[in-house]
């Protein structure tokens, strides 16, 4: 397949990200930039609380069914719109056409640069992405098809009956699961075409607003946003690559809306196009979004909001003393110090919290010195340095006090920087406490640092051009046209951006060489001939180290164990452990046949992976009694179980 042939599907990915949620945007009372970056948030929250919804209430999920629910929201919408109007809520106040053109018409470069480096770095659009987490996500989508079940509360299973239900963020889910049954794609494709208008235009819309927001109606700070904000590989591109962190990738990509919530709400914003009022409400809508994307979201928001929050606590506190209201000042401080350090230890002490907290495969990896370096000049993870992007940032950070609300990005940017430094250099049980909300891991930390980047870039680019406007004597030299031509400079000489960051961030799980992929190309096509040869309804045994763990996705037949750690009953494990035995152990033919097991998949040839522990009996079985071998493709195999029929 090529890009061009998958336009459509990227374009109905586009309608299920913005559709349901752009007319409760404009019922609401957004316009512009602010509905436009708002409507992904409504439409993440709809279709997942959807999801969620119809699991609990035993309804198919679907593509109608979610169509009536956005129907259903936006009647919804529009009654509560129509009464608060009346009562003088809810007025909208929208930014002149003019500025709104401005901010779209530096999303054009931005959306061009993003989706070159999407087609480069993923290759064809039903490439695979194989690390770690893509057969849970890939197999997470192949179980929505088969079930029609895409709730949050019980898509951890993957239908797994020996295994309780638990939550587990699919949102991301939800949306692939649409685009997939309204297009007819495969799941590679759909996955890929979602993650790619996350990255390409989700994010740069919400960093548009948070610009917005923190600038007003500044057509410099808007003109340069757009672009801007894909230059930082930190976010989005290592997500759309690393782990991979596929639901955090869109949780993550509206954290700049929050953040602009957060400090609309704590009054630091003086140009407001959302109104102070109007933002606790959207809060609320996006703290339900974020969390049913990814809860991580919710405490990088959070820690970002700390400082202005408590700032903004602390004027109001001297305001209320000298109106002689001291002790309601005090009492108000008091329990924000105590919520704000009850929340926190309770949350991370809780054992709903263990699994994250405890993590330990992440491990210090670099001196503080090296780390604080690498916040400095955006080269995270032991990457190469981006050198005049970091500049200009630096730029921005010391005219942060130029702008009111931007001192305290800058103080979420350390806050972020800080978190980062104890995930890269400093992990210890103590630290955990800190970073256990992110899994101790560094790339989840390194991921804020954009939301507070993009903003200082600006700042920088802004203050740059505020400086060169008085030397170039030209009638046409105006501060905005400067800024769009410094910017225009800075991408001509880092080549559009570090484009090779961007890229290699991602092409890590798409571009291995054949020999070391899960799933090779051989492989892929011995799955897809290997499908008509068994019933839809078989169950196929496999190692998930071996590769067979992406049958369920790519040729839509069962596979017993759909993740690499996925939970498994003691029967389920004696199975893999003793299978070759099925001609001799009568345990062994009870669980294939409580499982409906069938079938056998042997996958790459591999000594240690065949001793994978629960799986060693698996490999065994070309040289055991009472398997009949189907077709084969080099060391790949599929076998049918006879020893129990």
């Amino acid at each position: 397949m090529s890009w061009f042939e998958v336009v459509p599907v990227a374009l109905v990915a586009v309608g299920w990200l913005w559709l349901p949620g752009l007319p409760v945007s404009y019922l609401l009372g957004l316009r512009g930039i602010a509905a436009f970056a708002f409507a992904p948030v409504v439409s993440i929250a709809v279709v997942a609380t959807t999801a969620v919804a119809a699991g609990m209430a035993g309804l198919d999920w679907s593509v109608p069914l979610a169509l009536v629910a956005a129907s259903a929201v936006t009647a919804v919408a529009a009654l509560l719109a129509f009464l608060l109007r009346r009562k003088g809520f809810l007025a909208a106040a929208p930014d002149p056409r003019r500025l709104t053109l401005v901010a779209a018409a530096g999303l054009v470069p931005a959306i061009a640069l993003a989706a070159l480096a999407v087609v480069h770095a993923v290759g064809p659009p039903d490439s695979l992405s194989q690390v770690f987490d893509t057969p849970f996500h890939y197999n997470a989508l192949a179980y929505i098809r088969d079930a029609h079940d895409a709730s949050s509360l019980t898509i951890s299973s993957l239908g797994d009956p020996e295994q309780a239900p638990a939550f587990y963020p699919a949102a991301w889910h939800d949306i692939a699961s649409l685009v997939m049954m309204s297009t007819g794609v495969s799941i590679p494709v759909a996955a890929n075409v979602v993650c790619a208008v996350i990255t390409v235009l989700v994010w740069p819309a919400s960093c548009l607003l948070l610009v917005r927001q923190l600038f007003g109606r500044n057509v410099a700070a808007l003109a340069v946003a757009g672009v801007l904000s894909i230059a930082f590989p930190g976010f989005p591109w290592d997500f759309f690559g690393w782990g991979v962190l596929w639901p955090n990738l869109l949780g993550m990509s509206i954290a700049p809306v929050l953040f602009a919530l957060v400090l609309t709400v704590t009054g630091w914003v003086k140009d407001d196009t959302i109104g102070r009022g109007r933002a606790w409400l959207l809060l609320v809508i996006g703290a339900g979004a974020a969390g049913l994307a990814h809860p991580n979201v919710l405490f990088s928001v959070i820690a970002l909001a700390v400082f202005p929050a408590g700032a903004a606590l602390f004027l109001r506190a001297g305001r209320l003393y000298r109106e002689d209201r001291g002790r309601r000042a005090a009492i108000e401080c008091v329990v924000f110090v105590v919520v704000l350090i009850g929340g926190w230890l309770g949350s991370i002490t809780s054992p709903a919290l263990a699994n994250a907290r405890d993590w330990d495969f992440w491990k210090s990896f670099e001196t503080p010195a090296n780390a604080v370096g690498e916040v400095l000049f955006n080269a995270t993870n032991q990457r190469e340095a981006l050198w005049l992007l970091s500049v200009v940032v630096i730029v921005g950070a010391c005219t942060a006090r130029r702008f009111p609300a931007m001192r305290w990005v800058l103080a979420a940017h350390l806050v972020s920087a800080f978190l980062y430094v104890v995930s890269a250099a400093l992990v210890r049980p103590d630290t955990r406490l800190l970073i256990g909300y992110w899994y101790n891991d560094s790339h989840r930390l390194a991921a804020m640092l954009p939301i507070t980047a993009v903003p200082l870039a600006v700042a920088g680019v802004v203050f740059l051009a505020g400086k060169l406007a008085p030397l170039v004597r030209h009638e046409r030299a105006t501060v905005p046209v400067l800024a769009v031509g410094l910017t225009i400079a800075l991408a001509v000489v880092t080549a559009g951006f570090y484009p090779t960051d961007r890229e290699a961030r991602v092409a890590v799980t798409y571009r291995q060489p054949e020999d070391q992929k899960l799933v090779n190309n051989r492989m892929r096509a011995f799955y897809d001939r290997i499908a008509e040869k068994i019933p839809k309804d078989a169950v196929v045994i496999g190692n998930p180290f071996d590769g067979s763990v992406m049958l369920w996705a790519l040729a839509d037949r069962r596979v017993l164990y759909p993740h690499f750690l996925s939970a498994k009953s003691k029967e389920e494990e004696y199975l893999g452990r003793h299978l070759s035995d099925a001609a001799d152990n009568p345990r062994v033919c009870a669980a294939i046949r409580r499982y409906h097991v069938e079938y056998v998949l042997l996958g790459k040839s591999d000594p240690a992976i065949a001793a994978t522990t629960p799986f060693e009996g698996i490999a065994r079985v070309g040289h055991a009694d009472g398997f009949e071998l189907v077709d084969h493709s080099g060391p790949t195999r599929l076998y049918r179980i006879t020893a129990c029929d």
